[in-house]
């Protein structure tokens, strides 16, 4: 993993930017007002036909186009994804606070996410250093290869969340 990512920095800068926007998240929904704050929260909206094959290619079709806006980045000096990484975390410490607001417990949250998210955001991660990555992308000299092993990483773990996503995680979130 160390040929693959050069710069360490921009990898932490990827944690950062996902992780803080996950407490973020998190604290924003818990510091609102209970009895509004799980006004419309249906899990069965989001899940409704989203289970096996079906709801497998969802997630994966889902998640590349974020994947993709991530890695837009390399050609944009990085621009869109700062904003991106970010607000998924938010997204995620949204959905979980809310979920835990609606009685949901710390185990069944923990069910419900660490299944296919093991997979689901280092690929967030991985596509994230590579659109931060676009700031060096023009300066210094392209090894196309690692590249390549990045990319094909990160849509080997897309693949393996969704499939776990559709298949196994538990529809209560």
């Amino acid at each position: 993993m160390n040929i693959l990512l050069k710069d360490k920095s921009l990898l932490l800068f990827s944690i950062i930017l996902f992780v803080g926007g996950m407490i973020l998240g998190i604290t924003l929904i818990l510091s609102v007002n209970t009895e509004t704050a799980v006004l419309g929260m249906n899990s069965e909206n989001y899940y409704d036909k989203r289970e096996g094959f079906e709801g497998s290619l969802f997630f994966f079709i889902q998640n590349l186009k974020v994947v993709l806006l991530l890695v837009s980045g390399i050609l944009l000096f990085g621009i869109p994804t700062v904003p991106i990484l970010f607000l998924n975390g938010l997204w995620l410490g949204g959905v979980l606070a809310g979920n835990y607001l609606s009685g949901m417990g710390v185990t069944e949250l923990f069910l419900a996410v660490v299944p296919h998210g093991l997979f689901e955001i280092p690929a967030l991660i991985l596509a994230g250093y590579l659109g931060l990555y676009g700031l060096k992308f023009y300066t210094e000299k392209k090894s196309w290869k690692r590249l390549s092993y990045i990319v094909g990483s990160i849509v080997l773990l897309l693949f393996l969340a969704s499939f776990i996503e559709g298949f196994i995680t538990p529809k209560s979130i």
